[in-house]
């Protein structure tokens, strides 16, 4: 099987990952006080976990955008 060259950390990803924060913030701002809220930090916190364990991010980008993540969960 040929290998596949990954690039940990690339601006794309960043970028895809901060638009992904950015919709789960307007979400939980369209419908505060539901089950919204979690759900999308959920699905937030998993992909970013699925991409780190995939090795597409690095454990410092991993923690600098969960913190994000939650963070933007608390306004």
């Amino acid at each position: 099987m040929p290998m596949i060259q990954i690039e940990q950390d690339s601006p794309e990803l960043i970028a895809r990952v901060n638009s992904q924060i950015e919709q789960m913030v307007e979400r939980m701002r369209r419908m505060p006080g539901t089950v919204i809220v979690a759900v999308a930090e959920e699905f937030v916190r998993g992909y970013l976990t699925a991409l780190s364990e995939q090795d597409l991010l690095s454990n410092a980008q991993w923690q600098r955008l969960t913190a994000e993540v939650m963070a933007a969960a608390q306004g």
